[in-house]
This record gives C-alpha cells, structure tokens and sequence, in this order.
C-alpha cells in the first residue's frame, strides 16, 4: 500500500484494501471516491505538506509521500516566494534560504558542519554565523523518511564536486558595460564557442575564457580585437554557466556545445584555467567581458531555460519533486525539447530561477544580451517579465531566441515563438525562413537563393526588407545563414554538390554580403567569413576539436570585402530602419533583384545578382561603392560576371 498527496486536500491510496480508519495527526480525513486500484480522500483542511509525512490506516502506520500535488495549480499559487535564494554571504554570518514547501526537515551542511534549518512558508532558512568564505555546502533533505544529499540551485560559485561560499568582494572588478544599444538593427552578432575560438591559435591558453583575449602574432591580436575589427558590435558566447558533458580537469577528453545546464549561476569550469578554484572560474568569464567592453564589443551569453541536462542529477526534484518540470494531462513530463525534462516555466518559482539566474549574469557579469535556446518552448509571461526585470538592470539589453512554433503544452496563443512575436515586441527571433531561403533547406539538395535558385527570387526580396510578412518591425528578425547549429554554409554547398567547387566561395560571399545589407539584425557564425567547414559534421555537438575548432583564415580576401560592406552597413542608417518605410524598395529585372535604400542625401542602389553570367548595370550617374566579386566600370556601366550584390551610390 502506497499513499500519496495529489492535492492540498486530496490523498490517493494505492490499494484495493477496505480502509475502515484513515488518520493524520490535526487532520479530519473523509472518504472521496474510488477509481480502479486507487481511493481517493479528502481532507477537510489543507494538508500541511511540510510536516505530514505519515499516516496511520487500519491501525498500521505507512510513509505519506508527495504526489501530484505539486503540479497543481493551487500549490503554484499557494507557495510563491519573491526574496533572495541561496546562500548569502556577509563576513560575520551567511544566510541559507531554500524554497521546499514540501520538504519535512533541511539540514545545511557547511564544511563538515550541520546545521537544522527552520521552516518559514514556503522557505527554509538558517543563519550560521562566521565567517564562512571558501567552505563548501550543500543541503540535506528529508522529503518522506530518508534525507538526500542535494546542491543548491542557487549556488553561485563551485569547485570541481561542491557548492563554495564565496565573497563576490573578492572576484576580479567587473566594469560598467558602456554598450548602449537603443536599436537592435544597428547591432551585428558573431557568434563563437569559447573552445573553438582559440584552441587552434598561437596563444598561452587555448580554449579558455583567457585564450580568448590573449594577444595571437597570426591575429596580430586577440580575437576579440579581430572581431571587434571586423565590424561586430556584440560576440555571443554558446553556453557559460555550468553545464555536463565535459571534464573540467581533462578538457581533451570530451567536448560540448554546452547545452547541457547543470548550474544555472555558476560559470563552468572547462573554460577556466583552475577549475577547482570558484573565484577562478568567475575571474576568468570577467576578464573576457571587461576586455571585449574596454573594446566597445558587446558580450552576450547563449542560455537554455527549455531543459536541464537530467532531471535526476538536477536537484530540483529532491527538492519539490516535479514542480520544476512540465507534464501532460495524465502527469506524465513532456520531451517537446526531446530531453524528457521540459521546464515549467508557468510556475512562479520556476520562472523566478530563471530571471534571477539571467538577472545575476546581467549584474555581476555585465553581460549586454541573452540568446534563449529554444524559446519557443517558453511561455510568453516569462519572456515578458525578463524583459521588464532585466531593463531595469540594463535599458538596452538585447534579447533574442530561437522562436520555433514547437507543439507543447503551453497554449498556442501563450508561446514564445514568432507567430506570437507582436505580444513580445522587445524580443527578436532567428529568421529561419531567411537561412532556408538563402542557404538553401536544412536537409536534402535543394539549392538557395544563395546558390542560383531564381525559383526563391520573390521570397528572397521580402526577406530582404526585413521580412514584413512575419514580424511588425525589422528590429525583430535575425537574419542568418549559418551558425553553430547544422551543416555550415560550405558543408552545405558539399553536400548538395558532392564535390568541391571554386564557386562556393562566390556563393558564401554573396550570402555574407546580403545579410549585411538586409534591413534587420545581421548575425554570423565564427568562421563563415573564411568558409568555415565542420568537415561535414551537420550536429557537432559533442564532436572533437579537430571538427569544431576554427581555421583562422583571417587573409582570405572574403574577410577584407565583409569588413568594407559592414562599415557600408555602419555609415548609412538606412540599412538600419527599426520600422517599415518607403525609404526602402524593391523589385525585380529579369533575374536581378533591385533594392534602393533612399533619403534626401543618399541613393543606394543594390543589384543583386544569384546566376553566373555577364549584366551591364547602369551607373546611374552614382559611383560604384561595393562589388562583391569583380566588376568593370565604363562610361556610364559596370559589367559583372558573378553572383553577389553591387552597390551603387548616388549622393544628392
């Protein structure tokens, strides 16, 4: 016989046993109903979860566990908690708070200390007086009968195997970012994993947070400056905080792309130099963010709040087992992430962790944006509340996701994803109909824009102005090709063609060159400016270096001609329009696409070309300004044999 709470008056017994007396201490218990092998029960007043842990039938005493009660809407309401979390460090005492309503008895273990903690609805708190600094802690937790030894999510900082109480004094001093973005159309993103930008360069330490800002004689410089050099106003990260999958002494053994959460405020170890040291690990993620801000580069940080890496190492479910996941009708966890450990984000605490943990890397780390993997997976009432929480630590943070229409079991009108964009105005989404239609489909042969499809030549010019048909403003689509996810651009052109060909090179050019004059938010993958290849690795993941680290091809003439349409894309704000305006026009000339961008001082004329062949492109008394590939000025034409866009400009 089994029994559980399903509710804060409900409690199911399994078995099929008459039950003449069922008791529990302070408690009128009333019989409900029966359905198959469970019988319900009712109590008259709530259950105090955080004490009733047996009860006594038919004269015999049994466990009362937790039950679904958890997933119910009256505890989501019932046991909301709005202060501070997690261990909270002074030098004469440290604060422990947890949230478990369902918890009969915490233990703080400090060192090789123990200390009770004392139940004040709905949290658990404990002072402990000292000076507790570089101690390790975790919790001990007696949900039934027996108690579980469980990290704290809100822990900031870590060793190798334990929580560390740290003094956030003593971490290296985090600068004011001077990053102000008021538009999210005059940013360009570049995109890299800490790993992969520097483990193949000539710099002291590869791989890490600090190999990232060490000065490379190749580079004739660090990669932050090469980006910054480039023409990117921000560099986003891939995941940060602490995450499986890696080892953080061996770092050789395995690799990650880090979207494997395991501490969502504690930075990871494998991209630190003494992983076992917390301050270390913190030290080195500020040193990169203060050099790129010393730069003027904006930093962004790569997050994932739809999964955790796996629900029975996370500790939330030895904490409120089952509160932190989603689940079915039949209270069954959902796997739309295809992880089996969907996060709630509806419920209140839940949705808590997730701002406070977004809230701590915009304070502490001073990070200038987040990226939200898979958002659409989110619901739209905690996009919402990020954005107005983390404005109010930064006015012009960016923030931006994956808004893919995924089924799960937040309501369609109630998802984070683009055909709900206009709910979420501030939030901006990653055009995959852009990629598709100018990379070409993710999988199969089918050829893009990019690659001579004239078939795509009309969607291609709604794209082109910034994609009217799907979001209200350009300032909300991220126009991309290629970033870490899938075949990059020149794998991609392999696999259709199934051999090399010098053309590639014209046709990632092209696809370079039009996200960069496309009203909207340009956004490149790490390498893409040199034909990046992942040898055709399409999901390298957990791949090894030796397929995911970057060839820095930095003299390829492809980086030189990026870099000249960037400061072309940086001097004319009118490829940089936050609304839909009749500044901007575009149509179609046989196989070329014509886009004018038009003020009362400037003419920008763009002919875009996607087939081999010779054009004549008239002049139109302007000069010729940008030519993606080689062209011929005469008399009052420029000739051009190849794809790409040419611009001219005719100042008035």
């Amino acid at each position: 016989m089994r029994i559980f709470i399903d509710g804060l008056h409900l409690l199911r017994v399994e078995s099929d046993q008459y039950i003449h007396q069922i008791e529990i201490e302070n408690h009128q218990i009333n019989w409900l109903k029966n359905e198959g092998f469970n019988q319900f029960f009712s109590s008259i007043k709530p259950i105090d979860l955080h004490l009733a842990d047996h009860i006594l039938i038919n004269g015999q005493t049994y466990p009362l566990e937790i039950g679904v009660v958890t997933l119910t809407k009256e505890f989501e309401k019932k046991y909301r908690y709005d202060g501070t979390l997690g261990a909270i460090y002074t030098q004469d005492h440290t604060t422990f708070k947890l949230f478990s309503p369902v918890a009969k008895e915490v233990q703080v273990v400090v060192g090789k200390d123990l200390y009770p903690m004392t139940y004040d609805e709905p949290i658990w708190i404990t002072k402990v007086d000292g000076n507790l600094e570089g101690q390790t802690y975790h919790y001990r937790i007696r949900l039934v009968d027996t108690f579980n030894d469980v990290k704290d999510p809100y822990a900031i900082a870590s060793n190798l195997d334990q929580n560390v109480i740290i003094d956030w004094q003593k971490t290296e001093p985090i600068h004011p970012t001077p990053i102000r973005v008021k538009k999210y159309v005059d940013t360009v993103i570049y995109e890299g994993h800490v790993r992969d930008l520097s483990i193949n360069l000539d710099v002291e330490s590869k791989g890490l947070f600090e190999g990232v800002i060490e000065t490379s004689k190749h580079l004739r410089g660090s990669v932050l400056h090469y980006i910054k050099k480039l023409g990117m106003t921000h560099l986003q990260l891939l995941p940060v905080f602490d995450f499986e999958g890696v080892d953080d002494l061996n770092k050789a053994e395995a690799y990650n792309w880090g979207y494997n959460p395991s501490q969502y405020f504690v930075v990871d170890g494998w991209f630190s130099k003494h992983p076992n040291d917390p301050y270390d690990r913190i030290n080195g993620l500020i040193k990169l963010v203060n050099q790129a801000h010393s730069l003027k580069l904006g930093i962004n940080m790569d997050v994932v709040y739809n999964h955790v890496f796996d629900h029975l190492t996370y500790p939330y479910d030895h904490i409120v087992p089952g509160y932190f996941y989603r689940h079915d009708q039949n209270h069954q966890m959902t796997h739309a992430c295809f992880l089996d450990n969907d996060l709630e984000t509806r419920n209140y605490m839940v949705r808590k962790l997730i701002v406070d943990s977004l809230s701590h890397f915009a304070k502490h780390f001073q990070m200038d944006g987040f990226r939200f993997d898979l958002m659409g997976l989110l619901d739209i009432d905690t996009m919402l509340e990020i954005d107005e929480k983390l404005r109010q630590i930064n006015p012009y943070i960016m923030l931006y996701g994956e808004g893919w229409n995924m089924p799960n079991e937040v309501s369609v009108r109630h998802r984070s994803n683009m055909s709900n964009q206009s709910q979420f105005p501030s939030v901006a989404h990653f055009n995959d109909s852009y990629r598709n239609t100018m990379k070409g489909e993710l999988h199969g042969p089918g050829l893009g824009y990019t690659m001579g499809n004239t078939h795509l030549t009309h969607k291609a010019m709604d794209l082109i102005i910034g994609s009217p048909q799907m979001f209200t403003s350009p300032n909300q689509s991220i126009n991309y090709v290629e970033c870490h996810d899938n075949s990059t651009f020149y794998d991609k052109m392999l696999l259709n063609c199934g051999y090399e060909n010098p053309q590639f090179k014209v046709c990632e050019d092209f696809a370079n060159h039009l996200i960069a004059v496309s009203q909207g938010i340009p956004f490149y993958h790490a390498g893409q400016e040199f034909y990046r290849s992942k040898k055709g690795v399409e999901n390298s993941y957990n791949s090894p270096d030796v397929i995911n680290m970057i060839h820095w091809n930095i003299h390829e003439d492809a980086v030189k001609k990026l870099k000249k349409v960037l400061q072309i894309r940086k001097k004319f704000s009118l490829y940089r329009q936050n609304q839909y305006s009749s500044q901007v026009t575009i149509d179609r000339q046989d196989k070329l696409i014509i886009y004018k961008l038009e003020d009362d001082k400037n003419l920008l004329i763009h002919y875009i070309k996607n087939v081999f062949g010779i054009e004549k492109l008239p002049l139109e008394h302007g000069h010729l300004i940008f030519p993606s590939q080689h062209a011929v000025a005469e008399d009052e034409y420029v000739y051009v044999d190849q794809p790409g866009i040419y611009i001219v400009h005719i100042k008035k």
